[in-house]
């Protein structure tokens, strides 16, 4: 089966449940070079209801949506929510296949009270958040995304958002950058704010790769296990797309929708947006209205992390709304 039928995945009646998700998913993989971080142990951990609604807050190319999917009745159905445009006709293209048992929505989480209202849906069955940029935004150089594939210096989920990461690199103050790169625990940060403002008095930096060779430059030291320019960029990233102010929003405001019973799943890939989701679960429980379901973050398997190098930082925290009358 090739790549352009992707979206006319058939079910096959009497194969195992687990392989026909993994078999769906490698395709996904294959046609679009992006796998799903803990598709199927997500899933697993997210579904009570087989005939429940659910959110996934960030479709993406659908591969959590589809495992999710795979997991209900035929009652259940699921919304997805995307930011970026491009992302959202994806996920409508690869899960054509469940017809109007999914809704695809192009919308921030941050407003997704808004978005479900719109749809006449006021309460879901779980709600899952996979804080992980995709692949193809690092792959495609015209997104801004990559340090090593050269592109427009961008960095925007979504092409609407008037904030650049050209404007924060070419017009913030030195002591915005500064405190921008050094909150996401860049030990050189005053080197490569200096070395940024230095570089763009002469010319405007423009491109990915005029940045990450200014900041391997102002970086003393060499033989890093990844690259120098990495928290720098996710830095900025962090900035241009508003992702912890949206994250602590969407969290908030999802969990007046979520059922008794029904459960909340975070994806994190770095220690900041871990800390944020940590802290909002642990505040949640203390108050008596939530439950953990994950005492410790769930992580990938060694095989997965071995075949998909994305996967390694990735932690998935779950918590459970308290029933009534338990």
């Amino acid at each position: 089966m090739g790549c352009a039928v992707l979206a006319g995945i058939q079910k096959t009646e009497g194969r195992p449940l687990a392989g026909k998700i993994q078999q769906d998913l490698r395709l996904m993989s294959e046609c679009y070079g992006h796998e799903p971080v803990m598709a199927a142990q997500t899933a697993d951990l997210m579904v009570t209801d087989k005939d429940g609604v659910y959110l996934d807050a960030t479709l993406g190319m659908g591969g959590h949506a589809r495992a999710v999917l795979e997991r209900l009745g035929p009652k259940g159905r699921l919304v997805g929510l995307d930011w970026d445009p491009e992302m959202a006709a994806y996920a409508r293209r690869n899960l054509a296949d469940f017809g109007s048992r999914v809704t695809v929505i192009e919308s921030n989480f941050a407003n997704l009270d808004e978005a479900l209202r719109r749809e006449g849906i006021e309460s879901v069955s779980g709600a899952l958040f996979d804080l992980g940029v995709s692949s193809l935004h690092f792959d495609k150089p015209s997104r801004g995304f990559s340090i090593r594939n050269d592109g427009p210096l961008d960095m925007r989920i979504n092409p609407s958002n008037p904030l650049t990461a050209a404007a924060i690199i070419n017009q913030w103050p030195y002591e915005q950058i500064e405190h921008l790169i050094r909150v996401v625990g860049e030990r050189w940060s005053t080197r490569i704010s200096r070395a940024i403002i230095q570089k763009r008095e002469k010319k405007p930096i423009e491109t990915t790769g005029e940045l990450a060779r200014i900041i391997e430059n102002a970086v003393p030291v060499r033989g890093l296990k990844t690259h120098p320019a990495t928290r720098t960029f996710l830095a900025v990233r962090v900035a241009v797309n508003y992702e912890f102010d949206n994250l602590t929003r969407g969290m908030q405001k999802v969990a007046s929708f979520v059922k008794p019973g029904g459960r909340m799943g975070v994806i994190t890939f770095h220690s900041l947006e871990d800390r944020i989701v940590k802290e909002t679960f642990r505040l949640k429980i203390k108050l008596g209205d939530w439950n953990p379901v994950t005492r410790k973050p769930a992580v990938p398997s060694d095989e997965e992390t071995a075949a998909n190098r994305r996967a390694r930082s990735a932690k998935l925290r779950v918590i459970e709304k308290v029933q009534e009358g338990k």
